[in-house]
């Protein structure tokens, strides 16, 4: 039986009775799998156009609208092959782009390099100079001390022959690359950073330490699960799934890499290093290192140390001799982009104290005072993001991203201006900071039912939003056709409170651990994207982080991306990463005597 997913008409050969969405995970096809396909989130939601298919099930039926059902659409996860099928899927990498225009170097940044080219003339042999080949080349060079990578010593006698010209490329001290020609100009590297959710990748011209390209994709991983506890579990199950694991993360990586050739025309021979950061999990799946203790107490990682591997033994399409050099992890949940986050925000470097929180699909926060660092990660969970949410997406076309409610009226703003299909993080922060402004929604939580909402006297225009759906009471934000309403219900405000709880409860666990007090503050740091969209006055007023003037909430984009730039660039800032993550203190909340209950407290919103 042939599959064929639409729009790339990509097709996969299957079995009757396989499962569509382990059928689209064979074929390379990303489909959102946020609950790893265990029919909880709703999210692998796919249309089938043609092909004998199955009645939906009770899953479908509760997850999927019934206007939908009439569509066509499904839930991959919940859909057996009884014939051949074509299979429409939503547009799934748009919200990565929004991370493009993210990554902002420090102002006074310095590149410098072990990456040099050099175009050189060597000296021909004879009776009176017989010194063998490599050492003329070596002789030919600026300086003295360099070392030839054995597997270039091949070459060197083709390339000599009726020739006494040819660029040298080094790394450091590492003859790495021997070429005919000139071809010095042709510079590149490349700094990855593995997000749970989103990969992004910059291009950079080594010689003018200048910026060509980001290309963001949705992690391909993102199938087995939106969180890195699903990806742990499921890589655990058999050395096949860490390996798929492993493949699909350096697909990613090759996958990029062919999009910069296309698009800037470069030799991918001419790519000679290249970074990467990520959290532990992520730095594990990469290596094809199991993960597996990650998950349990006392969550120990194989490793934390940089680790630096030749792209050809990570089977990347660079120069084989590249260098890919994975940076430092701190702890089993705190990795190398938080040390990327280090080096971008220079928190060492800052007076007094200082938070800095990437939210993403985990919460990771550093807090510092005056030079001393303390870091934790919170068990936030991706709502932020979209999953667990009933009609939670990503921040792609259609998505809800601000919301407004005045004068009894509910202003949305969408993202593309399509119409609505659902709600993002940075609209979700919105909403509920509206609804507790209006009353709709009190500080434990509780959305108001339609009587209580009268008896508060609020406007008619917002009690006709309050109803009973099939997932428990909601709020309508954007009215639809039949079926069709966004909206946002009970369980949907219980996820977010569960999510900023943690992030809240871990920030003051920090505090009191070195004897402060959130008001101390003198400034908070937002890094990813998420924190670079999302309002601060609604973050402030759903007390997802400590209030304070908004003016000293900075928004610093892709800073772990930054961070790993930098170590690209610079040799020194490379050494510096793994020199402050040796300094960084880490605490464990999972054990922490205090955390629970302070999560607890966390939950509630600010009165």
């Amino acid at each position: 039986m042939i599959i064929t997913f639409m729009p790339s008409n990509k097709k996969q050969i299957a079995n009757e009775g396989d499962n569509l969405l382990k059928t689209a995970q064979k074929a390379n096809i990303l489909i959102d799998g946020t609950c790893a396909g265990k029919g909880r989130c709703g999210k692998c939601k796919v249309r089938v156009t043609s092909g004998k298919i199955s009645e939906p099930n009770d899953i479908e039926k509760t997850l999927l609208k019934g206007a939908e059902i009439g569509k066509g659409y499904r839930l991959a996860c919940c859909v057996f092959i009884e014939d051949d099928m074509t299979v429409v899927l939503p547009e799934f990498n748009s919200s990565s782009s929004r991370k493009k225009k993210l990554t902002y170097l420090p102002k006074h940044f310095v590149p410098n390099g072990n990456i040099k080219k050099y175009f050189i003339e060597i000296e021909s042999a004879s009776l009176e100079n017989q010194k063998n080949d490599v050492k003329r080349i070596i002789e030919a060079l600026p300086d003295n001390g360099y070392r030839m990578g054995s597997s270039l010593i091949p070459k060197i006698h083709d390339l000599l022959k009726n020739n006494s010209k040819m660029t040298v490329t080094t790394n450091g001290r590492h003859i790495i690359a021997l070429e005919k020609g000139d071809t010095t100009n042709s510079c590149y590297g490349i700094a990855f950073d593995i997000g749970t959710t989103t990969v992004v990748s910059m291009l950079w011209d080594l010689n003018e330490g200048k910026l060509i390209d980001i290309v963001a994709k949705t992690n391909p991983q993102n199938v087995f699960g939106a969180d890195v506890i699903s990806r742990i579990l499921y890589s655990t199950e058999s050395p096949q799934n860490l390996s798929m694991l492993k493949m699909k993360i350096r697909d990613c990586f090759n996958d990029t890499i062919d999009t910069f050739k296309k698009n800037h025309g470069i030799d991918e021979n001419h790519i000679y290093d290249a970074t990467v950061v990520g959290n532990t999990t992520m730095s594990h799946l990469f290596l094809g290192v199991s993960p597996e203790n990650l998950a349990r107490s006392p969550f120990t990682p194989v490793f934390c140390d940089p680790i630096d591997m030749t792209a050809k033994e990570l089977a990347l399409k660079m120069n084989p001799a590249a260098n890919v050099h994975l940076l430092s992890n701190i702890a089993g949940h705190v990795g190398s982009d938080i040390v990327g986050v280090l080096l971008a925000t220079e928190m060492t470097q800052l007076k007094g104290l200082n938070l800095v929180i990437d939210v993403g699909t985990n919460g990771e926060i550093l807090l510092s005072q005056d030079g001393r660092i303390i870091t934790c990660s919170t068990a936030a969970g991706p709502a932020f993001e979209g999953a667990e949410i009933f009609q939670g997406m990503r921040a792609s076309r259609g998505a809800i991203e601000r919301v407004k409610i005045e004068d009894g009226e509910v202003n949305i703003e969408v993202i593309e201006d399509e119409a609505p299909i659902g709600i993002c993080g940075s609209g979700l922060i919105d909403a509920l900071a509206q609804m507790l402004d209006t009353g709709i929604l009190d500080y434990t939580g509780k959305l108001d039912t339609q009587e209580a909402a009268k008896e508060k006297g609020l406007a008619d225009s917002l009690v006709s939003r309050l109803r009973k759906g099939k997932n428990g009471n909601e709020f309508v934000l954007a009215w639809g056709k039949t079926g069709d309403d966004v909206v946002i219900t009970q369980k949907d405000i219980r996820e977010v409170q569960l999510a900023k709880g943690a992030i809240y409860a871990g920030i003051k666990l920090m505090l009191n651990h070195i004897g402060a007090k959130a008001e101390d503050l003198q400034r908070i740091i937002l890094a990813g994207a998420f924190g670079n969209y999302i309002k601060t006055e609604s973050a402030l007023k759903i007390g997802l982080f400590p209030n304070m003037k908004k003016d000293k909430v900075i928004s610093v984009g892709n800073a772990a991306g930054a961070g790993a730039c930098m170590a690209l660039l610079s040799k020194d800032e490379r050494k510096k990463a793994y020199a402050e993550s040796q300094q960084v203190e880490h605490l464990e909340l999972s054990t922490h005597p205090d955390f629970q209950t302070e999560y607890m407290n966390a939950m509630y919103f600010p009165e």
